[in-house]
């Protein structure tokens, strides 16, 4: 879970009011902005200027970048990194610089990992990299903002979108909530999302929604390729 960001994002979901809706992503217009290269949102560029830590990117560049990923032939919502186990040694033995390095590789197959990128925070900074960390750590905050802009998860009809089923846990956690153990699929008007149950909390908020809308659509494709 992303025990360290927590506190400081929970804080900016209130304090700006990242639940209030920004919008419902219309991935139509983001699918058709990403391709076109007279669009401030083309894709190559604007996932440029993401790679490269450009931290004054705006909630709607990281929107178009977040769910415009989905569209990308590198999209894959239950992919596994290739490093993925030798990441898991070099943390079993404390290899600092080697785990920097692994999580960067991670995150440059999966650029929006939540996870990664929280660990990549926690390690630079226990390295005492303090730029660095705080560089990923606003990045991710951002990253966040820009998904918790799409809903509040209260409903169906105000689910929280995602591109990865991950998410759904990792931002659980980040609300300052705990997962309660089941999960369901239901349908609504905006298409299939996860029905979320929540363990017990001083908010009194029983599930939160995920839209998986995208992650359906990508496998939707994927079946016609086999074909």
């Amino acid at each position: 879970m992303l025990k360290r960001m927590i506190p400081a994002i929970f804080i900016l979901a209130v304090s700006f009011n990242c639940y209030s809706q920004t919008g419902k992503p219309d991935f139509k217009e983001i699918e058709k902005a990403i391709a076109d290269k007279n669009s401030p949102f083309f894709y190559t560029p604007l996932m440029k200027r993401y790679t490269n830590n450009d931290t004054s990117l705006t909630l709607t560049e990281l929107r178009y970048l977040y769910y415009g990923f989905s569209f990308q032939d590198s999209y894959s919502p239950y992919g596994s990194s290739a490093v993925k186990d030798e990441l898991k040694k070099s943390i079993t033995a404390g290899e600092t610089d080697k785990i920097i390095e692994l999580e960067k590789k991670v995150l440059t197959e999966f650029p929006f990992n939540l996870r990664n990128l929280n660990a990549l925070v926690n390690v630079l900074d226990k390295k005492g990299d303090t730029a660095a960390s705080n560089m990923y750590y606003k990045k991710l905050i951002n990253l966040c903002k820009a998904i918790l802009s799409t809903g509040d998860g209260a409903s169906d009809s105000t689910a929280i979108y995602v591109i990865s089923v991950e998410h759904e846990y990792d931002l659980i956690g980040l609300l300052g909530f705990e997962f309660g153990g089941s999960q369901a699929l239901v349908y609504g008007k905006s298409g299939p999302m996860d029905k979320m149950k929540l363990k017990k909390n001083d908010d009194n908020i029983d599930y939160l929604y995920f839209n998986v809308d995208r992650l359906f659509a990508s496998m939707e494709k994927m079946f016609k390729k086999k074909k």
